[in-house]
């Protein structure tokens, strides 16, 4: 028999904040207590409730578009409580939202839960508007609170890796991706990559004609290049199906060069060539479960500085690049960053 949920009503908002001070007095005794977290969500994905669960939360509310949808919606994913409004989400009895809607309810969420002493977490990376996310990592570290974005990259045991082992290559002169995910949120993927890789990019190009180079194969034309700081340039090919775990991208250096594909690690260095095969993800949205810990650990803890995923800064240095590459694409040729 299913039990449906209660619709809440706003409440003295005070009281939410008292309830967030004692949570925390409690916390220090009983570090293990569940984190308490609500929902926004334009129910464009049926799994995130699950995800948040699997990594440990207490997902207490819900709140989508309208109040109709707030009920069927909890209802079905078995959460207890369902808001009208946004109102009732803040001045709930909750320590952290998860944002899954776009501009600009994305934009007016995640600029208020920070105000109300919540934790943020955004379920990809098309969240609030540029804007919205500096006034809230702003607000969040003047509250000791995350913000923290759920990218698949970030949760990749094999990115993992390659972060810490680069170095080892040498100066970087190259690296390549073919099949990577198109979009906003592929790109993104990508991006986060290459900056954690291969360190601060100065410039990007979008415009055929400027390419450094036309394609990586014959059938993969470059869509995406970036100058690194170091010299290195990053060329990208994008495709309808491309995925970041089978993607090939290859990271070159005077020293050696890697080669990675879904879970395989090739290395080719003077050497010869050694690979490795790394676990594959625990989940079917690892990028999720991933920043969810972080929300996790942080509020066990009471210290944002240990998230280790991407935070809303990680995110507003992809959207620069991006702007960027949008405007090449326009204009032609390079635009510095």
């Amino acid at each position: 028999m299913t039990t449906l949920p209660e619709l809440v009503p706003a409440r003295d908002p005070d009281l939410a904040v008292g309830w967030r001070e004692l949570r925390r007095t409690e916390r220090r005794g009983q570090p293990d207590l569940p984190l308490a977290m609500a929902l926004v969500t334009d129910g464009s994905q049926s799994t995130t409730v699950g995800v948040l669960r699997d990594a440990g939360v207490d997902v207490v509310g819900l709140l989508a578009p309208e109040p109709l949808e707030s009920l069927a919606w909890a209802a079905e994913a078995g959460v207890a409580r369902a808001y009208p409004d946004l109102l009732a989400l803040l001045s709930d009895d909750i320590e952290a939202v998860c944002v899954e809607t776009r501009p600009p309810g994305a934009d007016i969420v995640a600029r208020r839960a920070p105000e109300a002493g919540l934790h943020v977490l955004l379920a990809g990376p098309a969240g609030p508007a540029d804007e919205a996310l500096r006034a809230v990592a702003d607000l969040a570290e003047e509250g000791d609170l995350a913000h923290v974005v759920a990218l698949d990259g970030r949760a990749w045991p094999v990115a993992t890796h390659v972060a810490a082992t680069v170095a080892s290559l040498g100066r970087l002169t190259q690296m390549t991706v073919v099949g990577a995910p198109t979009g906003p949120g592929g790109r993104v993927e990508i991006v986060d990559l290459a900056i954690r890789w291969c360190g601060e990019i100065l410039a990007v190009c979008a415009d055929r004609t400027a390419m450094p180079a036309a394609a990586l194969t014959p059938d993969a034309p470059v869509t995406l290049a970036l100058l690194t700081a170091s010299g290195a340039t990053v060329l990208v090919n994008e495709r309808m199906d491309g995925a970041l775990d089978t993607a090939t991208i290859t990271v070159c250096g005077q020293q050696g060069r890697l080669v990675v594909r879904g879970q395989q690690v090739r290395r080719q260095d003077q050497h010869g060539v050694q690979e490795l095969v790394l676990p594959a993800a625990t989940t079917h949205r690892p990028g999720l479960r991933e920043a969810t810990c972080d929300v996790v650990r942080a509020t066990e803890l009471e210290d944002p500085r240990l998230v280790r995923g991407a935070t809303f800064h990680d995110l507003l240095a992809a959207n620069r690049l991006l702007a960027a590459a949008g405007a090449s694409h326009r204009r032609g040729g390079w635009v510095e960053l």
